[in-house]
């Protein structure tokens, strides 16, 4: 009686469907000419996927260092767009640029410098900063912080967008300005540092005065800085020759 399974060969071709059965005989070895083939469709698959992955790295940097819309930091969008805000502002008559300044990985800090019309009266010196610090917190965003320097007759004032701040060294600028002996008065922040903490402040006095009178003159200033921004440098210049 023949012990031979219905349906299987006699004779197994090899030791995988001679243990197991039919179906699972191993699979025949590639020729050289296929091996080749399947090697340089590999090759190029890796080398499509890698120009592809340099492709994207670039892009991204790139668009960190320049920008990419609503996405990464445009400072000089950002400043283009606050001049055009400031210039519409009633009682400035000059806006510009000056500086953009990395402070991150994809954070900027954008100041410019604008100029008011001479003797405005408090009520519009109020609107006008007011104005300008509602320009840099609707032109900045993104990673950009915007600031500005508005010279309003004998004084320079930071412009940040807090409002309250910002009208805060526009009062205290007024203050400083009408003690005895000061010419001209400039209340912002430390140099290269724009900020709104108080620790932060500087404000810069223009006076003739010397010695005693010196003294005298940054006490008081010192005294109504502290009274607004506690923790506030104060310093002293002569006026330009």
């Amino acid at each position: 009686m023949s012990t031979e399974r219905p349906g299987w060969p006699a004779e197994p071709d090899d030791d995988l469907d001679r243990a197991f059965g039919p179906d699972t005989a191993s699979v025949p070895t590639r020729t050289t000419p296929q091996r080749v083939r399947r090697s340089a469709l590999v090759a190029g698959g890796v080398v499509l996927a890698a120009g592809v992955l340099a492709a994207a790295l670039v892009t991204i940097i790139g668009s960190v260092q320049n920008g990419v819309g609503g996405v990464f930091p445009q400072p000089e969008a950002a400043l283009t767009r606050f001049e055009t805000a400031a210039r519409a502002v009633d009682g400035v008559t000059t806006v510009e640029g000056i500086r953009t300044t990395k402070t991150g990985f994809a954070s900027y800090d954008v100041v410019s410098v604008a100029t008011a019309e001479q003797g405005l009266d408090e009520t519009a010196q109020d609107r006008l900063v007011a104005a300008l610090s509602g320009a840099a917190a609707t032109t900045g965003g993104n990673g950009v912080r915007v600031f500005a320097v508005i010279a309003i007759d004998t004084m320079r004032v930071g412009v940040s967008a807090d409002a309250a701040v910002s009208g805060r060294r526009l009062d205290l600028a007024r203050r400083v300005d009408a003690i005895g002996g000061v010419q001209a008065v400039r209340c912002g922040w430390v140099p290269e540092t724009p900020s709104d903490e108080p620790t932060v402040q500087l404000v810069t006095v223009q006076t003739t005065g010397r010695g005693a009178a010196l003294g005298a003159v940054l006490a008081k200033a010192r005294q109504e800085t502290q009274a607004v921004f506690p923790g506030a440098e104060v310093t002293s210049e002569r006026p330009p020759t």
